[in-house]
């Protein structure tokens, strides 16, 4: 393959990738411990030390009790036993979450579909036909089973949803969500923002493309943009169990890139993506 193809087909297949991370596990982020410093006299700084781990220890406690009664209230208004029936954003939400609460285990499928990507103006937009079919391959390479609940539910807020629906037959309750729509730069987080909570996105392209030996991107100095098109969630709950009902529940968006200007460099060759792009379906199912 010519230089030039092989940059483009490398970039494009970058650009892919990038968009096939979407729904990585957010990594664990231990609590930061409060830090301390030395100041004279050494008695001194005990003191403050003393001081400031106490008032972190009765910060924490408050927090943890304010936490408590918030979820206490939140359960006493809804209880998974008795199913629900409702429009309203906040009851919906607090149903969903004690389900959730249940079903936080390793079981889910995540399955990516690259439905278009376009070049751009430039060489690499005369070249795109060639590697669609790797790049959608490399894409549908990411779909994984046995993975954990999308999104972080505890954290879900009520203006993260637009609108929620909860109906029940007695035994079972279909709650159906549309999310609020999100846009991201090339470092949004995999669990910030209404998608992210709900549903994870992608965790920073950064990342993707570090993965690819011989490939780096210019993203601090490029003008790109993820949005999360109509993000929805289905789910099925067994009212008895609270237990998710296995082929009724999904979780989905389509993930639209837009690179108005990105320099990449593939080996020892540089190219420049102007107005380039791709569309990623993504949707999680249980």
């Amino acid at each position: 393959m010519k230089p030039k193809r092989l940059i483009c087909a490398a970039v494009s297949v970058c650009l892919c990738l990038s968009l096939a991370s979407c729904g990585g596990k957010a990594p664990y982020d231990p609590p930061t411990p409060a830090s301390t410093t030395g100041a004279d006299p050494a008695e001194e700084s005990t003191t403050e030390t003393v001081a400031s781990s106490e008032q972190a220890t009765a910060e924490a406690l408050s927090t943890e009790a304010e936490t408590t009664e918030e979820t206490t209230e939140e359960a006493a208004e809804v209880r998974l036993e008795d199913g629900l029936n409702s429009t309203d954003v906040a009851e919906v939400m607090a149903f969903y979450k004690l389900a959730a609460a249940k079903n936080d285990t390793p079981k889910y499928k995540k399955t990516l579909t690259l439905v278009s990507i376009n070049g751009g103006e430039g060489k690499v937009a005369d070249y795109v036909h060639i590697f669609e079919p790797i790049a959608k391959k490399a894409v549908a390479n990411n779909t994984t089973t046995g993975d954990v609940m999308p999104g972080k539910y505890s954290e879900i807020r009520p203006e993260d949803w637009q609108s929620a629906e909860a109906v029940s037959d007695g035994s079972y309750t279909t709650i159906r969500v549309r999310v609020v729509p999100q846009t991201d730069g090339p470092n949004g987080k995999s669990v910030e923002g209404p998608v992210g909570r709900s549903m994870t996105v992608l965790d920073g392209v950064q990342t993707a493309v570090d993965e690819m030996p011989g490939v780096s991107a210019d993203f601090e100095n490029g003008d790109m943009e993820i949005s999360y098109v109509d993000p929805r969630i289905t789910v099925k709950i067994d009212n008895r169990t609270g237990a998710f009902v296995e082929g009724a529940c999904s979780w989905s968006y389509s993930v639209h890139t837009t690179l108005r200007y990105l320099e990449a460099k593939v080996l020892a060759w540089t190219v420049h993506l102007i107005n380039a792009g791709g569309v990623v379906d993504y949707a999680v199912t249980y």
